[in-house]
């Protein structure tokens, strides 16, 4: 039986109160990485748990009565890493991780490195209202509006083996490398899309189209 699915809010740019609005109504919990509390919090929302070292929380984001706060002692690594690990813990299966983009870029490709780290533990999606992002573990199948952008991006070097179908620009077998070969801007021409992945480790980034980004999955 699949566990709970989470919204999980970090303390990068805040995505838009109808985008957040939409994500936590999916969620039926809210764990925020120490200031993603105050992203929470200033959109009306008491987070179920606040995790980190809460050295950037604000007071009024940690009133609510339910509020459960954690400090792992101990636990090293970001406060993207100590969230997640604390959903591993709850028995989270699936997650919609926002305020995880923008402000800083160096925390930005800190945490796309997250999707690889909790792939076997957590199917996660980084969502902002300019992109949805997710790992693509080997085949994905989907159905998205005709015309929707999306780009496929190697996380970790070379991409190997990539063959596609329903979209515009098709792979067959090929590789994509940072600097070499990218998968940038990419369009759906036909349904169901499909992309499988032989080796390495591909992004798949599906680009907002005003309130459209979403893609219905596939068995």
């Amino acid at each position: 039986m699949s566990g709970p699915s989470a919204l999980i809010v970090g303390n990068g740019e805040p995505p838009s109160r109808a985008l957040f609005a939409a994500c936590a109504q999916e969620a039926e919990l809210i764990l925020c990485a120490d200031g993603g509390a105050n992203t929470a919090s200033a959109y009306g929302y008491a987070p179920d748990y606040v995790v980190g070292d809460l050295d950037s929380v604000h007071c009024q984001s940690i009133a609510a009565d339910r509020l459960v706060l954690v400090d792992p002692a101990g636990d090293v690594g970001t406060d993207g890493q100590k969230v997640l690990n604390h959903a591993v813990a709850l028995g989270v299966t699936e997650a919609v991780l926002v305020g995880f983009t923008g402000r800083r870029t160096d925390h930005l490709l800190g945490n796309l490195s997250l999707l690889k780290t909790f792939a076997d533990r957590l199917a996660l999606r980084f969502v902002d209202d300019y992109c949805d992002i997710r790992l693509i573990n080997s085949c994905i199948r989907f159905r998205a509006t005709l015309g929707q952008k999306i780009s496929l991006c190697p996380l970790n070097g070379r991409a190997e083996g990539i063959s596609t179908e329903g979209l515009k620009w098709a792979l067959r077998c090929e590789d994509l490398i940072p600097g070499v070969r990218d998968g940038i801007s990419n369009e759906v021409v036909d349904n169901p899309v499909e992309i499988r992945v032989g080796r390495g480790d591909l992004l798949l980034c599906v680009q907002r189209q005003s309130a459209s980004g979403r893609i219905e999955l596939l068995d």
